[in-house]
């Protein structure tokens, strides 16, 4: 079975809407971290942070299928 199939059969489960769920909420959480003055400060965690959202956001795409 490949991801495509796997999301469609998944699509209508209602424990499938709450992983999608908690998955936008981490995204927005590590959003709001850019507003910490320590993160700011530092180069590396900016770039962490960065990375981090990239590859959130990465899966909530995969896992509604916005790339097909």
């Amino acid at each position: 079975m490949t991801l495509d199939k796997a999301i469609k059969a998944l699509q209508f489960n209602t424990e499938w809407k709450v992983i999608l769920d908690a998955l936008s909420k981490d995204r927005e959480a590590l959003i709001n971290d850019f507003h910490s003055p320590e993160i700011l400060d530092n180069p590396q965690a900016l770039a962490r942070l960065g990375g981090e959202i990239a590859s959130v956001d990465r899966i909530i795409k995969s896992f509604t299928n916005e790339t097909n």
